[in-house]
C-alpha cells in the first residue's frame, strides 16, 4: 500500500484537529500503517495550539507546543486520501476550494458510525475504495447540511474537563475509524 495521506479540520486549528492529527499519527504507526497524517483549519493560520489543547496533550504524552495553525488550502485538500472534519459545516469549507473533495471528507464522527456499516476492509480492497463505499450510505443532501449531531464540542475557551473530554472522544472516533479502515491482520 502507498502511503495514507490523512486531513484533520477543524474551525481554527489550534484545539481539535491539532489534538486529532497527534492522535491520529500514533494510532496508524500502531497499526503499521505508512501514514502522513495533516491537520488544517477554516481561519487564517499562523496560531499557536491553545494552551488547553497543549496542556491536554502533554498528559497524555503529546507536544503540541511548536504546533501553528494552517488555514485549509486546495493542494492539502488535494494531497489527501481521507479528510476528517469535526463539524458537518467544515465540509461547506472544502466544497469552496474543491467540491469534489466532499466525496472523500466526512465529519470524524459520522464515518466512526458508518464505518461499521462498511466493515472490515479487505486487502482487495482500496483505502480509495472503502471510503467510496462509506460516501454511498450517505443519505442524499446530508453531505452540506446544517444537522450538527456529527460535531465534536469545539473545547476552545473551555475548561480542562471540556478539552479532556475532546480528546476522548476523538481518540474513540478515530480508533474506531481505523479499526475497519486497517484491520490488524
Amino acid at each position: 500500500m502507498s502511503v495514507f495521506r490523512l486531513l484533520c479540520m477543524c474551525t481554527a486549528n489550534q484545539c481539535r484537529s491539532p489534538m486529532a492529527e497527534v492522535i491520529a499519527a500514533n494510532q496508524l504507526m500502531e497499526r503499521g500503517v505508512d501514514a502522513v497524517v495533516v491537520s488544517s483549519g477554516m481561519l487564517e493560520g499562523g496560531m499557536p495550539a491553545t494552551s488547553g489543547s497543549v496542556n491536554t496533550m502533554r498528559t497524555r504524552g503529546f507536544d503540541l507546543s511548536m504546533h501553528e495553525s494552517r488555514q485549509i488550502d486546495p493542494d492539502t485538500i488535494g494531497a489527501a486520501d481521507l479528510i476528517l472534519t469535526m463539524e458537518r459545516r467544515h465540509l461547506t469549507a472544502i466544497a469552496e476550494l474543491d467540491v469534489d473533495a466532499v466525496l472523500k471528507s466526512f465529519p470524524l464522527k459520522e464515518l466512526a458510525e458508518l464505518a461499521p456499516i462498511v466493515g472490515w476492509r479487505s486487502t482487495t480492497v482500496s483505502v480509495s475504495d472503502w471510503i467510496r463505499q462509506a460516501n454511498a450510505l450517505r443519505l442524499p443532501g446530508s453531505v452540506l447540511s446544517r444537522e450538527t449531531q456529527f460535531d465534536v464540542a469545539d473545547p476552545m475557551g473551555g475548561s480542562k474537563r471540556n478539552y479532556a473530554k475532546a480528546a476522548d472522544e476523538i481518540s474513540e472516533l478515530l480508533e474506531t475509524v481505523f479499526r475497519f479502515l486497517f484491520p490488524v491482520r
